[in-house]
């Protein structure tokens, strides 16, 4: 009886043992699947798609670099870039690296398409019957400029609260609107004839007794074209700010001689609420306009 009962249980251990290293080799299988799987996904990811650098926007005249980056060491086969809506390559070259290199001009970016469009590229790899996926689809503007407008304001000096009138006369008779800028910061956009108050114009910018406004307008042709005019003549305004002073206090202002003909009075007084006044006084300068202030006598 003794020998039968530790007959069973070292069957049982038996069993156990057996059944253990059944398991073992179970996880063992799954997880050599899964590595295999992983890196089976893994090289038909890495070997179907191709990747495509290439810059955001260039001007018009300007010559564009593509790289189509390959995930493999495709010596011998060809690299074709297209464009999005296009069955037929754009360029082909044949591969010694992982790298394929094209270089665009506008023009043939475009096609015929108008300047200021945004051209969608796609590139891949062919060798003999094996023919890649399509890499990733990138943008790029040719960006375009056209002819200066020209700009007109009605004075020269104001307040916070006074308007001026600033006209943008573009070279073309339709345009979609016009921007008016204060040195390189956007002011006003919509309407190429408007009014402007000096507040507006004195935007973000600290408060100051004297506030000299350097004024350019460009236009913009076509709502769906990236078309930017060139800058027009500049024009030379001064916000008074009469709130800032607590006594009278006289300016002088010296400006670019081309400057001078829009000052035609060469004195103005400003006159606030509490009685305090500032006076400006302007002069001609060949040097950068410049401007200083000091309590009247």
């Amino acid at each position: 009886m003794f020998n039968q009962r530790r007959s069973i249980r070292l069957s049982v251990c038996q069993k156990s043992s057996e059944l253990q290293e059944d398991l073992m080799d179970l996880v063992q299988f799954f997880t050599l699947s899964v590595c295999c799987w992983w890196t089976a996904a893994a090289r038909s990811y890495y070997s179907d798609s191709p990747r495509l650098i290439v810059t955001d926007e260039i001007e018009d005249g300007q010559t564009v670099e593509v790289t189509c980056t390959l995930p493999i060491d495709y010596t011998g086969g060809d690299c074709r870039l297209y464009r999005e809506d296009s069955s037929s390559p754009l360029r082909v070259m044949t591969t010694r690296t992982f790298l394929c290199v094209f270089h665009l001009t506008s023009t043939e970016l475009l096609g015929r398409r108008p300047v200021g469009s945004r051209i969608y590229l796609k590139c891949d790899y062919h060798l003999q019957q094996y023919t890649s996926a399509f890499s990733d689809i990138k943008g790029v503007t040719v960006r375009g400029s056209s002819p200066s407008p020209r700009l007109s304001v009605s004075r020269r000096l104001l307040s916070p609260g006074d308007g001026v009138e600033v006209t943008c006369s573009p070279p073309l008779r339709y345009v979609s609107s016009c921007r008016f800028y204060r040195d390189s910061v956007i002011v006003s956009t919509g309407p190429c004839s408007r009014n402007l108050t000096g507040q507006q114009l004195a935007i973000w910018k600290k408060s100051t007794t004297l506030l000299p406004v350097n004024m350019t307008c460009r236009y913009d042709p076509h709502d769906h074209l990236d078309i930017r005019s060139e800058p027009s003549n500049h024009h030379m305004l001064f916000v008074v700010d009469v709130t800032q002073v607590s006594s009278s206090v006289s300016c002088s202002v010296s400006v670019d001689d081309d400057q001078l003909t829009g000052f035609t009075d060469g004195s103005w007084t400003f006159v606030g609420a509490d009685g305090a006044t500032v006076s400006v006084q302007v002069t001609n300068s060949s040097l950068k306009s410049d401007h200083t202030c000091s309590d009247s006598p």
